[in-house]
């Protein structure tokens, strides 16, 4: 189905190539503006080589399907901040065909993200940008996400949107895979989106 020409690493706890891979897959296939996943839907990453469906189905096996709707800017942050917290990326989720071992934390694309993790919860975003403006909380969005998070699960504010549209009947799987013959994709995968200011201070000092 696809080769791999490096291995695309995965974190349940924080930014990795293979979420951005398929939060850009979920940008690009609903044609939103930004794209977010949780990195629990994924269990493991990909090594170098060949890549089946089989080995898609392992590593995300869950039915999930894509959607795209409308979401503030206001309650997008909400979330994004929920994110770099361990009581929401360790939150064990049950049911809506989820098969991963937790939440894990949001994999975005479509913006770019500077935060400071020393600081207090919800007060870690400095900054936050789409397709390069700055993020308005009052703005609505056009995001490209799962349905999971639409019934009720997860990162709560993500369920607040409006005019939803489900893209039945393809799942994650399918939008990974699609992804994974993109060469393009695959080589963007690997830029970051999170910057960590703490991180840089400490490396400096």
């Amino acid at each position: 189905m696809a080769r791999l020409r490096q291995p695309l690493r995965l974190d349940w706890y924080g930014e990795s190539p293979l979420g951005n891979l398929l939060a850009e897959g979920l940008r690009r296939w609903t044609s939103a503006e930004i794209g977010l996943v949780n990195s629990g839907q994924l269990l493991q990453g990909l090594k170098e080589g060949c890549i089946t469906r089989g080995r898609l189905l392992e590593i995300c096996p869950g039915p999930i399907n894509p959607c795209r709707l409308r979401l503030s800017g206001a309650k997008l942050l909400q979330a994004l901040e929920e994110s770099l917290l361990g009581e929401f990326m360790e939150k064990p989720i049950r049911g809506f065909g989820f098969r991963g071992e937790v939440l894990g934390a949001l994999c975005v694309d479509g913006m770019q993200i500077e935060v400071d993790s020393s600081r207090a919860p919800y007060h870690r975003i400095l900054t936050a940008t789409v397709a390069g403006e700055p993020l308005q909380v009052d703005r609505e969005y056009l995001v490209g996400t799962i349905d999971m998070f639409t019934f009720g699960s997860g990162y709560l504010t993500l369920g607040q949107g409006t005019h939803i549209e489900y893209m039945l009947p393809e799942f994650l799987r399918d939008v990974l895979a699609s992804q994974l013959q993109d060469e393009d994709a695959v080589a963007s995968c690997m830029e970051s989106r999170y910057s960590d200011r703490s991180r840089i201070s400490r490396r400096e000092e």
